[in-house]
């Protein structure tokens, strides 16, 4: 287990020194030319920190970056930052701050720990084509740093908008496992499914109602994205196991009550599930509700700008895909 150990094995140099890692402080970006990394690069720019980055196509490497930074940020793919920051590890110092973006907080905060620096697990829970930081999610895991300058660093972020979730990197993959593992794999489920019985997506939608259209889409949505990312979270996940158990015992039961056609258990089954809700059930039904109303006027808007479109002119082209946080 890895503990909230704040202030241990800080140099007494780091603690003289309140916080040596405010805004003018030299931070370098590791995979800073990702979708994800430049997203931060700008925000931390915007902020008065001195940004230098490190990836694949850039004049300095790795090394040379972290050597130079008072901060140094990994914005990685989640199946390689352990090794990327275990490559770094000789050039790390006791007065720096390592922080990491990836989506599981465990071993890329363990290795971070094997260094002699402050180390702050960061889990942003969005994508990196957002608009705006405002009512964001940000995830935070203040393992080894001063508590005053983890004060700062809090009032930094939610200054700029964003909403702090305060975890133990234990905790946080654990409610990954729900948020991210549960929902991404049964919805790449379903996926497999329809590619299996070779469903026309197209003509499904013909039949559609609102609510299937929306489920239709956030399944698609999960498949725009990339496979890499979404093979590392539901794989890497070290709770990934239960549930995979826990859904093979559900289906199982499921196959057990179809075949006795016995709907009575199916009905008490599906009450003791919302009963579990509670009261969330009415306010999801109403959200969603709301979201429905909004599709509805976004494809109505759309439908108007692609019919004035004249002739033989292509339509706008749609952004680019990317990796996201959903």
């Amino acid at each position: 287990m890895i503990d909230q150990r704040r202030e241990e094995a800080l140099s007494p140099q780091t603690e003289e020194r309140a916080n040596p890692w405010k805004p003018g402080a030299r931070m370098g970006i590791i995979g800073g030319q990702g979708e994800m990394g430049s997203l931060f690069a700008g925000f931390f720019r915007r902020l008065g920190y001195r940004v230098e980055i490190a990836d694949r196509l850039t004049e300095k490497s790795n090394e040379e970056v972290a050597r130079d930074a008072d901060i140094v940020l990994f914005s990685v793919p989640l199946h390689r930052t352990v090794e990327i920051v275990r490559s770094l590890l000789p050039c790390i110092r006791p007065h720096q701050l390592l922080m990491d973006l990836t989506s599981l907080k465990g071993p890329p905060v363990r290795e971070m720990l094997e260094s002699p620096a402050a180390v702050l697990g960061l889990h942003p829970m969005f994508g990196g084509r957002i608009s705006t930081f405002e009512g964001q999610t940000l995830v935070a895991c203040p393992v080894r740093i001063p508590s005053p300058a983890w004060a700062e660093w809090k009032a930094l972020f939610t200054g700029q908008g964003l909403r702090v979730k305060e975890s133990t990197p234990e905790a946080h993959d654990r409610m990954m496992s729900i948020i991210q593992v549960l929902f991404h794999m049964t919805t790449m489920l379903a996926g497999r499914i329809l590619r299996d019985l070779e469903v026309d997506i197209g003509e499904t939608l013909e039949y559609t109602s609102p609510v299937y259209r929306l489920e239709m889409s956030l399944l698609g949505r999960i498949f725009a994205q990339d496979p890499a990312l979404y093979s590392a979270i539901t794989q890497m996940n070290p709770h990934t196991g239960d549930l995979i158990e826990m859904l093979s015992r559900g289906l199982e039961q499921y196959r057990k009550w179809y075949e006795e056609a016995d709907l009575k258990a199916f009905v008490e089954d599906f009450e003791r599930s919302a009963g579990h809700l509670n009261s969330f059930t009415d306010w999801a039904y109403e959200e969603s509700s709301a979201m429905l109303e909004f599709a509805a006027r976004w494809r109505k808007a759309r439908h108007r700008t692609e019919a004035s479109i004249p002739p033989g002119e292509a339509p706008p082209t749609p952004p680019s895909r990317s990796e996201n946080k959903d």
